[in-house]
């Protein structure tokens, strides 16, 4: 499922992904494009509708968000404080660079946890030793 950028979200573009875990959902929304105040109906529009559905554990994948402003911030607070009081949980993942800043410039930046699962699946760099002689151990 996709939403149409040219109808909403001055650009936005939303790809859905749905994991089956009985009994419950889980979701990734993967993100893709401006994050902002044009945007923000649509992705409203589009986790309600997969609230309704039966999910209940979402992650938005940030990854491909190219434009991010510090009210859409405040809107996923609110998306993610109500899928809690539905007894769900929504986890943010993979921010790319202008999240990253974005987030470092609101005072919500300790409200809203990010998790970089991409860095966390990444092979150890094996370019660098894993201690070095002489260091602490």
């Amino acid at each position: 499922m996709s939403t149409d950028p040219n109808q909403r979200g001055r650009g936005l573009r939303m790809t859905l992904e749905r994991t089956p875990i009985i009994p419950d959902y889980f979701m990734t929304l993967a993100l893709t494009g401006e994050l902002d105040t044009g945007s923000i109906p649509a992705l409203c529009e589009l986790t309600s509708k997969v609230l309704a559905e039966g999910s209940r554990h979402l992650t938005m994948d940030l990854s491909e968000v190219t434009r991010c402003d510090g009210a859409s911030f405040f809107t996923l607070l609110g998306i993610r404080q109500a899928i809690h009081h539905a007894d769900g949980s929504l986890s943010l993942a993979n921010p790319s660079r202008c999240v990253q800043f974005a987030l470092a410039h609101t005072v919500l930046r300790n409200r809203l946890p990010l998790h970089d699962i991409l860095a966390e699946e990444a092979p150890p760099d094996r370019g660098r030793p894993d201690s070095y002689p002489d260091s602490p151990q």
